[in-house]
């Protein structure tokens, strides 16, 4: 303890020896007066007691100044300190002088700039962390340890038909308010480890459901994970449709041909007409599998985007006009009247001719096939903002409400196309081609009125053009 104190001495007189000076040279000066006034006046007691307590005074009074001096400067800190402490991390000390208060001066900065450089750090990652949430497909909320909601990104307010301000600090069974997702969470706190299920909301999404114990264990919280799976399943019925679809379709090719195939081994292929009749129809069901598989691959080709397309300039006259001719003798014996209305001054468009040509030759084979006699086919073109629409219309049967969202599905018919021949494909492939030129397809119909389909072809693009 005597050696911290003479130290302590030591390195005040070495740092403060200003102040050790000017107290000593002033209690010099107070000593001197007070000895004058005693050899020069010869006071009596009362005096010597007020002179000394003038001196006693005046020395304190010293003292005080000194002091102020210094705790002057540590309210400085204090009071940086508090800034600090109150979120003002700019808050800075004047560091002046090697001492003590110089010394804790320099620590107050020095603590304010690593506070600061861990803020600005907390904050990236803060702000990353909100990227993160905010650009998810996958719901993410987090949980307190007692099962409030403390972080809610967009997907999971898309997901739970809620909104985030609404769900911050509530319950989790409150916000969810659905027993089977709140029961994932219950069986993780019973668990204390993961658990999941795969659900189906009331909003026809489906979705998994994930719930953990943060890393540190429960008592810091819980991630509920919620992973949007409706794509995925309509994917998965698409398929099973498909398959069942492309069984549907290639059943009744191969079962004629093995009847055919099982009659002619009967003994009908003894007899020649009745053989060259039956190998008629075997090669009309071979033909229609070979277009049915042509017409896959030529789907597939593209949608993997192996079909590239040729674009030039054309005139939509050359598009329409050789696909309503051609079909115009079948519209004939059909006793059905197939008009063509060409807007006025219709610009060029960039597409592939060929491919486009065959979607405007389906769209109006399909409205001759399913248009009754005396009824009429329109194919007509329009110029809007930046495409032109093509159109075609007729007054057929129309297509049944419940059909029309998935009319565009590759083997999808309708009921009264069931009987009405062909693969199923063709709109599909017009779906794809239409979208390969940047375009939209869509279809208005009225069961028993009519339907018109109708797509978007992209204008030329002049300075491409010239180039």
């Amino acid at each position: 303890m005597k050696t911290f104190t003479w130290r302590s001495i030591q390195h005040t007189v070495r740092y403060r020896w200003r102040y050790v000076v000017s107290v000593f040279i002033s209690l010099c000066i107070i000593v001197t007066l007070l000895i004058w006034f005693v050899v020069q006046e010869q006071p009596t007691l009362p005096q010597l007691v007020l002179a000394g307590l003038g001196a006693a005074a005046s020395a304190t009074l010293l003292l005080i100044g000194a002091l102020d001096v210094s705790s002057g400067r540590v309210r400085q800190i204090a009071a940086t300190i508090e800034q600090i402490a109150a979120g003002d991390l700019d808050a800075r000390m004047t560091a002046r002088g090697p001492g003590d208060i110089g010394a804790l001066s320099r620590a107050v900065n020095s603590m304010a700039e690593r506070l600061q450089r861990q803020s600005r750090k907390r904050n990236r990652e803060r702000d990353r962390l909100h990227t993160v949430l905010h650009i998810m497909n996958d719901g993410v909320i987090i949980l307190n340890k007692h099962g409030y909601v403390s972080v809610l990104n967009p997907a999971a307010a898309r997901l739970l038909n809620v909104l985030d301000k609404d769900a911050l600090n509530k319950s989790f069974v409150q916000v969810v308010k659905d027993y089977r997702i709140a029961e994932v969470w219950l069986a993780c706190i019973k668990e204390a480890n993961e658990q999941s299920a795969t659900l189906e909301l009331s909003n026809d999404a489906y979705v998994r459901v994930i719930v953990a114990p943060f890393l540190r264990g429960a008592s810091n919280g819980y991630l509920v994970l919620l992973q949007d799976l409706s794509h995925i399943h309509r994917l998965e019925a698409v398929r099973r449709d498909f398959i069942s679809n492309l069984s549907h379709e290639l059943r009744t090719p191969l079962a004629s041909i093995k009847a055919l195939v099982e009659t002619l081994r009967d003994g009908a292929i003894e007899d020649p007409p009745a053989a060259e009749r039956f190998f008629g129809h075997m090669e009309v069901e071979v033909d229609e599998m070979t277009q049915m598989v042509q017409e896959l691959l030529e789907l597939s080709r593209i949608e993997s985007g192996q079909a590239p397309l040729r674009l030039f300039p054309t005139t939509v006259a050359k598009l329409v006009e050789p696909a309503v001719e051609r079909l115009h003798a079948q519209a004939g014996r059909a006793n059905l009247s197939l008009n063509l209305v060409l807007g006025p001054n219709l610009p060029e468009v960039m597409v592939d001719a060929d491919r486009v040509g065959t979607v405007i030759l389906n769209l109006v084979h399909n409205a001759i096939k399913f248009t009754p006699a005396e009824g009429q086919v329109t194919v007509s073109a329009r110029a809007v903002a930046d495409a032109v629409v093509i159109s075609v219309a007729d007054t057929g049967t129309g297509i049944p409400a419940e059909d029309v969202p998935r009319i565009f599905e590759r083997f999808y018919k309708a009921d009264r196309a069931r009987s009405g021949g062909g693969t199923g494909l063709g709109l599909a492939i017009a779906k794809h081609t239409v979208h390969a030129h940047n375009g939209r397809i869509w279809v208005e119909s009225t069961e028993g009125v009519g339907s018109t389909f109708s797509f978007t072809l992209p204008l030329v693009n002049l300075p491409l053009t010239h180039n």
